[in-house]
């Protein structure tokens, strides 16, 4: 959220209990028309689970949409941390169909736009954090040395002196709920 606000772009956040419908894919695709219903043209969706996602990319994903482009942030595991759409291509039905929570994601988006005979801007790929092992990963990896969520844990761990328990809570905290996970499941 710090990075998007940073990003001086109006901004709307759709928490489970402001989204409406059955699935990630229906819910995601209302939550964007409410925001076209408000008047806006064009639309960036954040994932809420890509820590490295940077105000730069932001930056250029409005940059693109401004020049009539549409928007790809792939994420590592085939799914999307950023989808920049205008409201003149969002088409709620097949947009809703496209394949949410699957490693086909991206892919089948790139063919929902180029069907839309939409110019695509495809941002760099990024990780997510959708599994413990993610986590693992991400916290292992040299692109964590900079992360708040790295610096956090390691914070608090020399608070209480107890870095697996924190590592364990933080784990619980994002994987206990669906906290608007849209990424691909586990197999």
């Amino acid at each position: 959220m710090r990075t998007v606000k940073s990003s001086g772009i109006d901004y709307f956040h759709f928490t489970e209990q402001e989204q409406h419908g059955v699935g990630f894919g229906e819910r995601l695709s209302n939550s964007l028309q409410d925001v076209f219903d408000k008047g806006y043209e064009s639309v960036i969706c954040l994932g809420n689970d890509t820590p490295l996602l940077t105000l730069s990319l932001i930056q250029d994903a409005a940059a693109a949409l401004e020049t009539g482009k549409a928007v790809k942030g792939k994420s590592l595991d085939g799914g999307l941390y950023l989808i920049g759409l205008h409201k003149k291509v969002f088409d709620k039905v097949s947009f809703r169909a496209l394949p949410w929570q699957s490693s086909g994601l991206a892919v089948a988006f790139h063919e929902y736009i180029a069907s839309q005979n939409q110019k695509l801007l495809v941002l760099e790929s990024l990780a997510d954090i959708d599994t413990e092992q993610d986590l693992e990963d991400f916290l292992a990896g040299k692109d964590a040395r900079d992360s708040i969520i790295r610096m956090l844990l390691i914070a608090l761990s020399r608070k209480r002196n107890n870095y697996k328990h924190l590592k364990e809570s933080l784990s619980y905290v994002l994987f206990s709920k669906p906290l608007n996970k849209g990424s691909p499941q586990a197999a």
